[in-house]
C-alpha cells in the first residue's frame, strides 16, 4: 500500500513535465489533459493514504496535500479565465510537488490522538491556506516581472488576484489554527502539546498576513509594494511552515 500511495503521486508529478513542455508550446488541449491527468493521480495518491491511515491522522501527510491543492486552484483560476494567474500558480504547483517527492517526510504511522475530526481539519485547513499563500506569491512575481518588462505599473485588478487568495488562506488559516487548539486540548489537556517547529512557524506566518492585511485595509503602500510583500510571504511559508514537513533528500527511494 505504502508502495502505491508513493508511485502514483511519483506518477502524477511525471505527468506535470510534459504538461510543462506542451504549455511552452502552445499546445493547450495536450496541456490540458496530461494536467488533468496529474491531478487525477495526485488525487487518488492522497486517498489512499488518508484511507490507509483512517481514521487516524496521516502525520507529515501536509506538503502531500498542499502538492494536490497548488493543483486544484490553477483549474479554477482557468475557469475564471485568468490564464496568466493559473501558469503561475501550475508552475508553483509543480516545484512543490517534486520539491514534496525529493524531499519525502512523510509517516505513515500515525498516533491514537489523531483520530479526532479536529486533527483532519486542522490539517485540511492549514494545507489550504499554505497552498494559496503558495499560490498568491507565483502569481505575484509574475505580475512583477511582467510589468517590469512593460514598463507599466501594477493594477488594481493585479493585487485584488493575490489579495482575495491570501483572504482566503488567512481564514482557513485561522479555523485551522483553532481546530488545532482543539484537537490538542481534547487529546492533552492543553492547546499545545509538542514542542514542533511546524507549530511556531505557522504561527509567525499567520502573524505576517495578519499584517499584510492591515497593511491593505491601511492602502498607505504602493500596489507594487504589496506584490512584494506578498511574495515574501510566500517565501515565509516555504521555509517556515513547509520545510520543517519535509525530510533529506532521497533520490534512490524515488523509484518503490
Amino acid at each position: 500500500m505504502k508502495a502505491l500511495i508513493h508511485n502514483l503521486f511519483l506518477f502524477a508529478c511525471a505527468a506535470c513535465i510534459p504538461a510543462a513542455i506542451f504549455s511552452m508550446l502552445g499546445w493547450r488541449r495536450l496541456r490540458n489533459v496530461i494536467y488533468l491527468v496529474a491531478v487525477s493521480l495526485m488525487l487518488a495518491s492522497t486517498a489512499v493514504r488518508i484511507a490507509y491511515n483512517w481514521p487516524l491522522m496521516c502525520l507529515y501527510q501536509e506538503p502531500y496535500l498542499i502538492s494536490l491543492l497548488l493543483l486544484l486552484l490553477p483549474i479554477h483560476l482557468y475557469v475564471k479565465g485568468d490564464i496568466s494567474s493559473a501558469i503561475a500558480s501550475g508552475t508553483a504547483a509543480v516545484l512543490v510537488s517534486f520539491f514534496s517527492l525529493l524531499f519525502p517526510g512523510d509517516i505513515y504511522v500515525s498516533f491514537v490522538k489523531t483520530n479526532s475530526i479536529f486533527a483532519h481539519l486542522f490539517s485540511l485547513f492549514s494545507s489550504f491556506a499554505r497552498a494559496a499563500y503558495f499560490c498568491s506569491a507565483a502569481i505575484s512575481i509574475r505580475i512583477l516581472l511582467s510589468r517590469a518588462n512593460s514598463g507599466a505599473g501594477p493594477s488594481t485588478a493585479d493585487l485584488g488576484r493575490t489579495t482575495n487568495l491570501i483572504i482566503a488562506g488567512f481564514a482557513l488559516h485561522t479555523l485551522g489554527m483553532f481546530c488545532g487548539g482543539i484537537w490538542a486540548y481534547c487529546g492533552w489537556g492543553t492547546p499545545i502539546q509538542w514542542e514542533s517547529h511546524l507549530l511556531l512557524g505557522m504561527a509567525g506566518v499567520w502573524f505576517y498576513y495578519a499584517w499584510f492585511l492591515h497593511l491593505h485595509l491601511a492602502g498607505n503602500y504602493s500596489r507594487r509594494t504589496m506584490l512584494c510583500a506578498s511574495f515574501a510571504g510566500g517565501v515565509l511559508t516555504f521555509l517556515f511552515a513547509f520545510l520543517p514537513d519535509t525530510g533529506v533528500f532521497n533520490f534512490q527511494g524515488i523509484i518503490q
